[in-house]
């Protein structure tokens, strides 16, 4: 999985380091970042074969932001990651053509099997 490159934006440094030790373990390359705009400003700058988007950012929130990461490039697969089960959120969710939505708390297993899945998809 070397070559597949993984984007994890979320605003808890934890939660964020967690999930990128564990991925690399499972030689996937990440980029992480603390907020939605400079992952977006850097989108032609970096290789993304998937997005992990936290639904609660600063200033720009994750439905958001996956919208105009789907204007800009269509075909990276997008996953929300939400503690939220408010119909609003899954409904706008599907809208705008989240991928996947993965709940959280969420176990190492549920999220490779998101990530084998949505990558396999591609």
């Amino acid at each position: 999985m070397a070559d597949r490159t993984i984007v994890i934006v979320d605003d808890e440094e934890e939660l964020r380091e967690n999930l990128r030790d564990l991925l690399e373990f499972h030689e996937y390359i990440v980029h992480v970042f603390s907020n939605a705009e400079t992952f977006l400003d850097k989108i032609d700058a970096i290789p993304v074969d998937l997005v992990l988007m936290d639904y609660l950012l600063p200033t720009l929130n994750g439905l958001e932001a996956i919208r105009r990461l789907k204007a800009q490039k269509p075909d990276i697969p997008a996953a929300l990651v939400t503690a939220s089960s408010q119909q609003v959120i899954i409904e706008e969710a599907q809208r705008i053509g989240v991928d996947r939505i993965i709940y959280k708390p969420y176990s190492h297993r549920e999220i490779l099997q998101a990530v084998e899945t949505l990558l396999s998809s591609k």
